[in-house]
């Protein structure tokens, strides 16, 4: 009986430590997410824009008379492209206007419980963009799952939109069930790590690629903002609702002639003739006008061949005119 009791007071002990860490992990946290965002604020990183009931955060660069307008639209969770994507686009930018818009719960934009369907995503990036007084045509610069936007966006709105590129983007026809939960389950787990301020922990351990293109302060805010976007609820929809986003864009995608450039990072249809001919194949009948340009490297492309994406995306917008 009082070795029962010793047993029991230690786990209290332990449980009480464990929560005492646990506080002082997720307070320190928060700590260090709202010192960033104020700082990048202050650098002038923060325009929010209404897309209906919220409002998106939405930065406009580069040359305002330039050839092209080009709205650039982020993969899961990354809430620094507009920073985290100028290593690339600092060339783009010196004859094209760029206008990165963070999706609902993504940095500074603020959060919403509607659910996350594709039409809702790309009704939000129409409404900003009107609100913010921009015409198209459009080129569209998608990265990962903003591939799938994209694609519904030129598919549902062709006149709004002159060109997509797609940089290693997420292909409707690779999409399955088992991605999709995968997806789901993976996010509600981050989601409970964030909320503890475990997650930056996590992110620093396995996200070291980032730390390699970024300065250490530029990996820092990436990692704290990434973490504070996992913890959103918008962000949390979008991810489970992956496969059912996926479904969507294939059921209703109908060829067109809007040129398309898909830079292949990671799947390596080169390489690969069987992966081409189930995923790349059925995505370019359906959509058209597919041009596939490949440039091997992480899937973060933008980052680890800043300069050679930044050509092939030139070259292509080049050919446009």
């Amino acid at each position: 009986m009082k070795a029962l009791k010793i047993i029991g007071k230690v786990i209290a002990i332990i449980l009480g430590v464990v929560i005492v860490l646990l506080l002082i992990t997720s307070i320190h946290y928060r700590v260090k997410v709202k010192n960033i965002m104020s700082q990048l604020k202050k650098d002038g990183y923060c325009n929010l824009v209404s897309a209906g009931d919220y409002k998106l955060n939405a930065l406009k660069v580069g040359n305002e008379n330039g050839k092209h307008k080009i709205v650039c639209c982020s993969g899961l969770d990354d809430s620094t492209m507009n920073f985290s994507w100028r290593n690339m686009t600092k060339s783009i930018e010196e004859d094209n206007q760029l206008i990165f818009i963070d999706r609902a719960g993504y940095g500074f934009s603020e959060d919403t419980k509607t659910d996350r369907t594709v039409e809702q995503i790309v009704e939000d990036y129409r409404t900003v963009l009107k609100n913010m007084g921009e015409e198209g045509p459009y080129v569209l610069l998608a990265h990962s799952i903003g591939g799938l936007y994209t694609t519904y966006w030129q598919n549902k709105y062709p006149d709004e939109i002159e060109d997509v590129i797609f940089m290693d983007g997420t292909l409707c026809t690779y999409a399955d069930e088992e991605w999709g939960q995968s997806n789901k389950n993976l996010y509600y787990n981050l989601s409970i790590l964030e909320k503890t301020g475990l997650a930056p922990i996590i992110l620093k351990k396995y996200g070291g690629e980032l730390a390699d293109y970024m300065s250490k302060k530029e990996f820092d805010m990436n990692v704290y903002l990434t973490t504070k976007t996992i913890g959103a609820h918008a962000n949390i929809s979008e991810a489970a609702m992956g496969y059912t986003n996926s479904k969507t864009v294939l059921d209703s995608l109908e060829p067109n002639n809007i040129p398309k450039l898909f830079i292949d990072a990671t799947y390596y249809f080169d390489e690969n003739q069987a992966d081409k001919e189930a995923y790349w194949t059925p995505f370019e009948e359906k959509a058209g006008n597919c041009e596939l340009v490949s440039l091997h490297g992480t899937h973060t492309i933008y980052m680890d061949h800043a300069d050679e994406c930044a050509k092939i995306i030139k070259d292509h917008l080049d050919s446009l005119e």
